[in-house]
């Protein structure tokens, strides 16, 4: 399986598509380490860098919305807050059982979701609000 970024993904908006572009990198590289039978060993590295990533480029989403006046921003960061949510549960499953293969298919699970339909279909919105409001 691959899911690598494309420019149909980007939101045009260079800050938001260089921090898409790096969590579809660390995924990618998750994605391998699973093929390669490996991805026990990775999945503690992939959530701390999902635990720095999440709280830079939310802030940084959330400043670029309270910044613009964006209508939907409340409903976006109410998305946020359900995908942190999320991880922490992963989390605290990992926690609990170690890394197993129901821990490693529920987070590759949340990420595809995060990383096709939220960016396909939120960020896209805010992203096309920003651009009108430069």
């Amino acid at each position: 399986m691959s899911l690598q970024w494309s420019e149909d993904l980007s939101v045009g908006y260079p800050l938001i598509d260089d921090q898409h572009r790096s969590l579809f990198d660390q995924f990618e590289r998750f994605i391998v380490a699973c093929e390669e039978r490996r991805g026990p060993d990775h999945l503690r590295e992939l959530f701390a860098f999902l635990d720095l990533y999440v709280s830079r480029h939310f802030r940084d989403e959330e400043g670029l919305m309270d910044r613009c006046g964006y209508t939907e921003a409340e409903r976006h960061k109410q998305a946020h807050r359900y995908f942190i949510a999320q991880l922490a549960g992963l989390k605290q499953e990992l926690a609990a059982t170690g890394p197993t293969i129901q821990v490693i298919i529920r987070t590759n699970k949340a990420l595809i979701y995060w990383l096709t339909e939220h960016i396909r279909e939120v960020d896209t919105r805010l992203a096309a609000h920003l651009q009108q409001n430069d």
